[in-house]
Protein backbone atom coordinates (compact mmCIF):
# COMPACT_ATOMS: atom_id res chain seq x y z
CA UNK A 1 0.00 0.00 0.00
CA UNK A 2 1.37 3.38 -1.02
CA UNK A 3 0.88 6.07 1.63
CA UNK A 4 1.70 9.67 0.77
CA UNK A 5 1.89 12.33 3.49
CA UNK A 6 1.48 16.04 2.83
CA UNK A 7 2.55 18.28 5.71
CA UNK A 8 4.54 21.43 6.34
CA UNK A 9 6.03 20.59 9.80
CA UNK A 10 8.21 17.93 8.17
CA UNK A 11 10.68 20.60 7.11
CA UNK A 12 12.07 19.78 10.58
CA UNK A 13 14.10 16.60 10.26
CA UNK A 14 13.19 15.24 13.70
CA UNK A 15 9.53 14.99 12.73
CA UNK A 16 10.30 12.70 9.80
CA UNK A 17 11.16 9.88 12.22
CA UNK A 18 7.44 9.02 12.29
CA UNK A 19 7.49 8.34 8.56
CA UNK A 20 10.54 6.09 8.93
CA UNK A 21 8.61 4.07 11.53
CA UNK A 22 5.62 3.97 9.19
CA UNK A 23 7.84 2.52 6.46
CA UNK A 24 8.91 -0.35 8.74
CA UNK A 25 5.43 -1.88 8.51
CA UNK A 26 5.00 -4.69 6.00
CA UNK A 27 3.33 -3.69 2.78
CA UNK A 28 3.62 0.07 3.38
CA UNK A 29 5.53 2.29 0.94
CA UNK A 30 5.95 5.83 2.26
CA UNK A 31 6.14 9.13 0.45
CA UNK A 32 6.37 12.71 1.68
CA UNK A 33 5.53 16.05 0.12
CA UNK A 34 6.67 19.03 2.17
CA UNK A 35 7.73 22.63 1.52
CA UNK A 36 11.21 23.74 0.62
CA UNK A 37 10.67 26.45 3.25
CA UNK A 38 7.81 27.08 5.66
CA UNK A 39 7.74 30.62 7.02
CA UNK A 40 11.30 31.26 8.16
CA UNK A 41 12.16 27.58 8.63
CA UNK A 42 14.18 25.92 5.91
CA UNK A 43 14.26 22.20 5.20
CA UNK A 44 16.64 20.47 7.63
CA UNK A 45 18.67 17.81 5.87
CA UNK A 46 19.04 14.46 7.61
CA UNK A 47 20.19 12.29 4.74
CA UNK A 48 16.66 11.56 3.50
CA UNK A 49 17.08 10.99 -0.19
CA UNK A 50 14.81 12.58 -2.76
CA UNK A 51 13.79 10.26 -5.57
CA UNK A 52 12.42 11.09 -8.97
CA UNK A 53 10.72 7.76 -9.54
CA UNK A 54 8.00 5.87 -7.70
CA UNK A 55 10.08 3.36 -5.75
CA UNK A 56 11.00 4.21 -2.18
CA UNK A 57 14.62 3.54 -1.25
CA UNK A 58 15.34 1.43 1.88
CA UNK A 59 14.87 2.92 5.36
CA UNK A 60 15.75 5.61 6.32
CA UNK A 61 15.12 6.70 2.73
CA UNK A 62 11.62 7.96 1.99
CA UNK A 63 10.27 9.04 -1.39
CA UNK A 64 10.37 12.81 -0.94
CA UNK A 65 9.39 15.87 -2.89
CA UNK A 66 10.00 19.40 -1.66
CA UNK A 67 7.72 21.83 -3.41
CA UNK A 68 7.37 25.62 -3.41
CA UNK A 69 4.34 27.11 -1.68
CA UNK A 70 2.14 30.04 -2.62
CA UNK A 71 1.26 32.29 0.36
CA UNK A 72 4.09 30.76 2.37
CA UNK A 73 3.64 31.06 6.12
CA UNK A 74 -0.12 31.66 5.93
CA UNK A 75 -1.59 28.60 7.59
CA UNK A 76 -5.00 28.20 5.96
CA UNK A 77 -4.44 30.12 2.73
CA UNK A 78 -1.34 28.45 1.28
CA UNK A 79 -1.19 25.83 -1.47
CA UNK A 80 1.55 23.89 -3.25
CA UNK A 81 2.94 24.50 -6.72
CA UNK A 82 3.46 21.28 -8.67
CA UNK A 83 1.42 19.14 -6.29
CA UNK A 84 -0.56 17.26 -8.94
CA UNK A 85 2.58 16.15 -10.76
CA UNK A 86 4.11 14.87 -7.50
CA UNK A 87 0.95 12.92 -6.62
CA UNK A 88 0.82 11.51 -10.14
CA UNK A 89 4.44 10.35 -9.81
CA UNK A 90 3.96 8.62 -6.46
CA UNK A 91 0.49 7.15 -7.19
CA UNK A 92 -0.72 6.86 -3.56
CA UNK A 93 -3.46 4.55 -2.36
CA UNK A 94 -3.87 6.65 0.79
CA UNK A 95 -3.21 10.40 0.80
CA UNK A 96 -2.47 11.41 4.40
CA UNK A 97 -3.07 15.17 4.41
CA UNK A 98 -1.95 16.57 7.75
CA UNK A 99 -3.81 19.84 7.40
CA UNK A 100 -7.04 21.33 8.77
CA UNK A 101 -10.26 20.42 6.99
CA UNK A 102 -11.09 24.03 6.08
CA UNK A 103 -7.70 24.97 4.59
CA UNK A 104 -7.12 25.80 0.93
CA UNK A 105 -4.27 23.30 0.72
CA UNK A 106 -6.59 20.52 1.98
CA UNK A 107 -9.12 21.34 -0.73
CA UNK A 108 -6.32 21.30 -3.30
CA UNK A 109 -5.03 17.93 -2.11
CA UNK A 110 -8.50 16.36 -1.89
CA UNK A 111 -9.35 17.31 -5.46
CA UNK A 112 -6.10 15.78 -6.71
CA UNK A 113 -6.66 12.65 -4.60
CA UNK A 114 -10.10 12.21 -6.14
CA UNK A 115 -8.69 12.62 -9.65
CA UNK A 116 -6.08 9.89 -9.14
CA UNK A 117 -8.18 7.48 -7.09
CA UNK A 118 -6.43 7.94 -3.72
CA UNK A 119 -8.32 7.86 -0.44
CA UNK A 120 -7.71 11.13 1.46
CA UNK A 121 -7.38 11.49 5.24
CA UNK A 122 -7.24 14.85 7.01
CA UNK A 123 -5.92 15.97 10.39
CA UNK A 124 -7.53 18.53 12.69
CA UNK A 125 -6.46 20.11 15.96
CA UNK A 126 -9.32 22.64 16.07
CA UNK A 127 -10.65 22.31 19.62
CA UNK A 128 -13.00 25.32 19.53
CA UNK A 129 -16.27 25.20 17.60
CA UNK A 130 -16.18 27.79 14.83
CA UNK A 131 -18.34 28.57 11.83
CA UNK A 132 -16.34 29.63 8.79
CA UNK A 133 -17.33 32.01 6.02
CA UNK A 134 -17.09 31.01 2.35
CA UNK A 135 -14.95 29.72 0.79
CA UNK A 136 -13.73 27.94 3.94
CA UNK A 137 -17.20 26.63 4.81
CA UNK A 138 -17.47 25.22 1.28
CA UNK A 139 -14.05 23.58 1.62
CA UNK A 140 -15.11 22.04 4.93
CA UNK A 141 -18.26 20.51 3.38
CA UNK A 142 -16.31 19.14 0.43
CA UNK A 143 -13.67 17.57 2.67
CA UNK A 144 -16.23 16.02 5.01
CA UNK A 145 -18.06 14.48 2.04
CA UNK A 146 -15.01 13.03 0.31
CA UNK A 147 -12.65 11.89 3.09
CA UNK A 148 -11.80 8.36 4.14
CA UNK A 149 -11.25 9.32 7.78
CA UNK A 150 -10.36 12.15 10.12
CA UNK A 151 -7.47 12.17 12.56
CA UNK A 152 -7.72 14.49 15.53
CA UNK A 153 -4.86 15.80 17.63
CA UNK A 154 -6.96 16.05 20.79
CA UNK A 155 -10.25 14.85 22.27
CA UNK A 156 -12.05 18.18 21.95
CA UNK A 157 -11.31 18.27 18.22
CA UNK A 158 -13.24 15.01 17.85
CA UNK A 159 -16.17 16.57 19.68
CA UNK A 160 -16.05 19.62 17.41
CA UNK A 161 -16.19 17.44 14.29
CA UNK A 162 -19.29 15.67 15.57
CA UNK A 163 -20.88 19.02 16.45
CA UNK A 164 -20.31 20.05 12.85
CA UNK A 165 -22.16 17.00 11.61
CA UNK A 166 -19.17 14.91 10.51
CA UNK A 167 -20.31 11.28 10.57
CA UNK A 168 -17.19 9.59 9.25
CA UNK A 169 -14.44 7.61 10.93
CA UNK A 170 -12.45 9.54 13.58
CA UNK A 171 -9.28 8.46 15.36
CA UNK A 172 -7.36 10.48 17.94
CA UNK A 173 -3.64 10.10 17.19
CA UNK A 174 -0.77 12.48 18.00
CA UNK A 175 0.67 13.96 14.82
CA UNK A 176 4.24 13.03 15.78
CA UNK A 177 5.87 11.10 18.57
CA UNK A 178 9.39 11.20 19.93
CA UNK A 179 12.49 9.03 19.61
CA UNK A 180 13.57 7.93 23.08
CA UNK A 181 17.09 7.33 21.77
CA UNK A 182 17.26 11.02 20.89
CA UNK A 183 15.75 12.48 24.06
CA UNK A 184 16.13 10.09 26.96
CA UNK A 185 19.10 10.63 29.29
CA UNK A 186 21.21 7.63 30.26
CA UNK A 187 19.61 7.85 33.68
CA UNK A 188 17.56 10.29 35.72
CA UNK A 189 20.16 10.84 38.46
CA UNK A 190 20.76 14.49 39.51
CA UNK A 191 24.46 14.27 38.61
CA UNK A 192 23.53 13.37 35.01
CA UNK A 193 21.46 16.54 34.71
CA UNK A 194 24.19 18.62 36.36
CA UNK A 195 26.64 17.47 33.72
CA UNK A 196 24.14 18.25 30.96
CA UNK A 197 23.66 21.78 32.34
CA UNK A 198 27.36 22.40 32.25
CA UNK A 199 27.57 21.18 28.65
CA UNK A 200 24.77 23.54 27.57
CA UNK A 201 26.22 26.57 29.34
CA UNK A 202 23.79 26.56 32.28
CA UNK A 203 25.03 26.97 35.85
CA UNK A 204 24.94 23.40 37.21
CA UNK A 205 23.96 24.20 40.81
CA UNK A 206 20.87 26.24 39.89
CA UNK A 207 17.32 25.06 39.24
CA UNK A 208 16.52 25.73 35.58
CA UNK A 209 13.04 25.88 34.14
CA UNK A 210 12.66 26.11 30.39
CA UNK A 211 10.25 27.16 27.69
CA UNK A 212 10.57 26.30 23.99
CA UNK A 213 8.22 27.52 21.31
CA UNK A 214 6.95 30.50 19.39
CA UNK A 215 7.06 33.70 21.44
CA UNK A 216 3.54 35.06 21.16
CA UNK A 217 1.47 36.60 23.93
CA UNK A 218 -0.98 33.70 24.22
CA UNK A 219 1.83 31.28 25.08
CA UNK A 220 1.97 33.00 28.48
CA UNK A 221 5.75 33.19 28.89
CA UNK A 222 5.24 36.50 30.71
CA UNK A 223 3.69 34.45 33.55
CA UNK A 224 6.91 32.48 33.86
CA UNK A 225 8.95 35.67 34.14
CA UNK A 226 6.60 37.05 36.80
CA UNK A 227 6.73 33.71 38.65
CA UNK A 228 10.54 33.90 38.83
CA UNK A 229 10.25 37.09 40.88
CA UNK A 230 8.48 34.99 43.54
CA UNK A 231 11.18 32.29 43.62
CA UNK A 232 14.64 32.13 45.14
CA UNK A 233 17.57 33.52 43.15
CA UNK A 234 18.85 30.06 42.26
CA UNK A 235 15.70 29.45 40.16
CA UNK A 236 16.44 30.52 36.60
CA UNK A 237 14.79 30.25 33.18
CA UNK A 238 16.01 29.50 29.67
CA UNK A 239 13.56 30.66 26.99
CA UNK A 240 14.08 29.14 23.54
CA UNK A 241 12.27 30.59 20.57
CA UNK A 242 11.41 33.72 18.67
CA UNK A 243 8.32 35.59 17.58
CA UNK A 244 6.46 38.91 17.68
CA UNK A 245 6.33 38.97 21.50
CA UNK A 246 10.06 38.30 22.00
CA UNK A 247 11.04 41.95 22.50
CA UNK A 248 8.28 42.44 25.08
CA UNK A 249 9.50 39.42 27.03
CA UNK A 250 13.12 40.54 26.95
CA UNK A 251 12.12 43.99 28.20
CA UNK A 252 9.93 42.49 30.94
CA UNK A 253 12.73 40.22 32.15
CA UNK A 254 15.25 43.09 32.09
CA UNK A 255 12.94 45.25 34.19
CA UNK A 256 12.09 42.63 36.81
CA UNK A 257 15.10 40.33 37.20
CA UNK A 258 18.91 40.34 37.25
CA UNK A 259 20.34 39.44 33.82
CA UNK A 260 21.58 36.02 34.95
CA UNK A 261 18.06 34.84 35.91
CA UNK A 262 16.70 34.56 32.35
CA UNK A 263 18.58 33.30 29.31
CA UNK A 264 17.06 33.85 25.84
CA UNK A 265 18.01 31.65 22.89
CA UNK A 266 16.37 32.66 19.62
CA UNK A 267 16.72 29.49 17.57
CA UNK A 268 17.66 25.83 18.03
CA UNK A 269 17.50 23.16 15.34
CA UNK A 270 14.85 20.50 15.86
CA UNK A 271 17.43 17.78 16.53
CA UNK A 272 19.31 19.95 19.05
CA UNK A 273 16.36 20.74 21.32
CA UNK A 274 16.82 17.39 23.11
CA UNK A 275 20.17 18.48 24.55
CA UNK A 276 18.57 21.56 26.11
CA UNK A 277 15.64 19.58 27.48
CA UNK A 278 18.05 17.11 29.12
CA UNK A 279 19.77 20.02 30.85
CA UNK A 280 16.75 21.70 32.47
CA UNK A 281 15.01 20.60 35.63
CA UNK A 282 11.51 21.51 34.50
CA UNK A 283 9.67 22.60 31.35
CA UNK A 284 6.90 25.17 31.56
CA UNK A 285 4.05 25.61 29.06
CA UNK A 286 1.97 28.47 30.53
CA UNK A 287 -0.49 28.95 27.63
CA UNK A 288 -3.49 31.30 27.80
CA UNK A 289 -6.88 30.43 26.30
CA UNK A 290 -8.24 33.00 23.86
CA UNK A 291 -11.70 33.24 22.24
CA UNK A 292 -10.27 31.82 19.01
CA UNK A 293 -7.49 29.56 20.39
CA UNK A 294 -6.46 27.27 23.21
CA UNK A 295 -3.55 24.89 23.48
CA UNK A 296 -4.19 22.04 21.05
CA UNK A 297 -1.54 19.58 22.23
CA UNK A 298 1.85 20.92 23.26
CA UNK A 299 4.38 18.57 21.66
CA UNK A 300 7.18 20.17 23.68
CA UNK A 301 5.61 18.58 26.79
CA UNK A 302 6.14 15.10 25.36
CA UNK A 303 9.70 15.92 24.34
CA UNK A 304 10.44 17.27 27.82
CA UNK A 305 9.00 14.18 29.50
CA UNK A 306 11.17 11.99 27.28
CA UNK A 307 14.22 14.05 28.27
CA UNK A 308 13.55 13.74 31.99
CA UNK A 309 12.41 17.33 32.58
CA UNK A 310 9.34 17.66 34.80
CA UNK A 311 6.46 19.40 33.05
CA UNK A 312 4.54 22.29 34.56
CA UNK A 313 1.61 23.35 32.41
CA UNK A 314 -1.36 25.67 32.58
CA UNK A 315 -4.95 24.45 32.42
CA UNK A 316 -5.36 25.64 28.82
CA UNK A 317 -6.82 23.20 26.32
CA UNK A 318 -5.13 19.81 26.01
CA UNK A 319 -2.22 20.50 28.38
CA UNK A 320 -3.66 18.74 31.47
CA UNK A 321 -4.47 15.62 29.45
CA UNK A 322 -1.01 15.42 27.88
CA UNK A 323 0.72 15.85 31.26
CA UNK A 324 -1.64 13.50 33.11
CA UNK A 325 -0.16 12.36 36.42
CA UNK A 326 3.40 12.95 35.24
CA UNK A 327 3.72 16.67 36.06
CA UNK A 328 2.04 19.68 37.64
CA UNK A 329 -0.87 21.76 36.31
CA UNK A 330 -1.76 25.28 37.46
CA UNK A 331 -4.67 27.62 36.61
CA UNK A 332 -3.80 29.57 33.48
CA UNK A 333 -2.75 33.24 33.84
CA UNK A 334 -1.98 32.65 37.55
CA UNK A 335 1.72 33.45 37.99
CA UNK A 336 1.50 32.98 41.77
CA UNK A 337 0.22 29.42 41.33
CA UNK A 338 2.98 28.81 38.77
CA UNK A 339 5.59 30.11 41.24
CA UNK A 340 4.21 27.77 43.91
CA UNK A 341 4.53 24.81 41.53
CA UNK A 342 8.12 25.74 40.68
CA UNK A 343 9.04 26.13 44.36
CA UNK A 344 7.41 22.79 45.12
CA UNK A 345 9.65 21.02 42.63
CA UNK A 346 12.77 22.96 43.53
CA UNK A 347 12.39 22.18 47.25
CA UNK A 348 11.38 18.53 46.80
CA UNK A 349 13.85 16.44 44.75
CA UNK A 350 11.98 13.24 45.61
CA UNK A 351 8.82 14.60 44.00
CA UNK A 352 10.78 15.59 40.91
CA UNK A 353 12.30 12.13 40.60
CA UNK A 354 8.91 10.45 41.03
CA UNK A 355 7.37 12.65 38.31
CA UNK A 356 10.34 12.02 36.02
CA UNK A 357 9.82 8.28 36.29
CA UNK A 358 6.07 8.60 35.67
CA UNK A 359 6.72 10.84 32.68
CA UNK A 360 9.17 8.40 31.12
CA UNK A 361 6.67 5.58 31.44
CA UNK A 362 3.94 7.77 29.96
CA UNK A 363 6.05 8.53 26.90
CA UNK A 364 7.02 4.90 26.38
CA UNK A 365 3.39 3.75 26.39
CA UNK A 366 1.76 6.65 24.51
CA UNK A 367 4.05 9.00 22.64
CA UNK A 368 6.89 7.28 20.80
CA UNK A 369 7.02 7.47 17.01
CA UNK A 370 6.72 3.69 16.88
CA UNK A 371 3.42 3.80 18.75
CA UNK A 372 2.09 6.75 16.75
CA UNK A 373 3.04 5.09 13.44
CA UNK A 374 1.40 1.82 14.50
CA UNK A 375 -1.84 3.67 15.30
CA UNK A 376 -1.74 5.37 11.91
CA UNK A 377 -1.11 2.05 10.11
CA UNK A 378 -4.09 0.52 11.87
CA UNK A 379 -6.26 3.40 10.69
CA UNK A 380 -4.90 3.19 7.13
CA UNK A 381 -5.69 -0.52 6.90
CA UNK A 382 -9.18 0.10 8.27
CA UNK A 383 -9.78 2.87 5.73
CA UNK A 384 -8.50 0.77 2.83
CA UNK A 385 -10.96 -2.01 3.71
CA UNK A 386 -13.86 0.42 4.15
CA UNK A 387 -13.10 2.37 0.97
CA UNK A 388 -11.59 -0.03 -1.58
CA UNK A 389 -10.36 1.46 -4.85
CA UNK A 390 -10.27 0.00 -8.33
CA UNK A 391 -6.64 0.86 -8.93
Amino acid sequence: MRVLTLSKPYVASAYRNKLAELARHDGITVGLIAPQVWGHQKWEDDGTRETTGVNSPPIPGIWTRRLPIAFNGRNHFHFYLGLEKAVQDFRPDIFNIEEEHYSVVTWQAFRIAKKYGAIPIFYTWQNIFKKYPPPFSNIEKYVFKNCGAAVTGNTEASDVLRQKGFSGLIREIPQMGVELEQFAPENLAPETRRAAKKTMGLTPDDFWIGFAGRLVEEKGVQDLIHALTLCDGNVKAVIIGDGPFAKNLRNLAAGLLPPDRVKFISQVKSREIAAYLRSIDALCLPSHTRPNWKEQFGRILVEAMAAGAVCIGSSSGEIPKVIGNAGLVFPEEDSQALAAAIRRLEKNPDLSQSLQESAMQRVKTRYTNRIVAAQLVQLIREVSIKHPTNR
